[in-house]
């Protein structure tokens, strides 16, 4: 994993071609920092009261970084967007539930799998077509190979798919 370019202090005098290209690489990654949007395109069932992690098989209308690998697979690890720079990243999203009037639905932010306070909202459903919950928005400092899921969760007493059209 690239660490995060940090250009150098040189003298007045003549910069040597390593010293430019110091110069060079913290630009390029200042126009080029980390950014990913992710969106769901295949519904996926969330079991009842467990949260879980929502995928983003093929979703990507982003992903990029300074040396254009981004942090998301579609392939493996479908959830996770992993960092490959440290530093901090804010994080907005929303989960879309299919209809159902039972219950409850959340949404929120967890880094290493771990649940990060003040990152989730509940709300109940009032509503007999789909409803979205956003999760937060907030910004986690991560290290390299740290990742972060967005999670859903259903109370509606039985298997519920999530809604791919909100």
């Amino acid at each position: 994993m690239p660490d995060v370019p940090v250009a150098p202090t040189i003298s007045p005098a003549v910069s040597s071609t390593t010293q430019l290209n110091l110069f060079r690489d913290a630009i390029n990654f200042a126009l080029g920092v980390p950014l990913a949007q992710l969106r769901q395109t295949v519904a996926q069932t969330l079991a009842n009261n467990t949260w879980t992690a929502i995928t983003f098989t093929t979703g990507e209308d982003v992903d990029t970084d300074v040396d254009g690998t981004g942090g998301h697979s579609t392939s493996s690890n479908t959830s996770r967007y992993t960092a490959r720079y440290p530093g901090w990243y804010q994080c907005s999203g929303a989960v879309g539930y299919s209809a159902n009037t039972t219950s409850i639905r959340g949404a929120r932010w967890a880094v290493n799998g771990v649940t990060m306070d003040a990152a989730g909202v509940i709300l109940n459903t009032t509503s007999s077509s789909f409803a979205v919950v956003p999760a937060a928005t907030l910004v986690f400092y991560l290290t390299i190979g740290d990742y972060v899921e967005l999670q859903g969760l259903q109370v509606s007493g039985g298997n519920l798919d999530t809604a791919v059209t909100s």
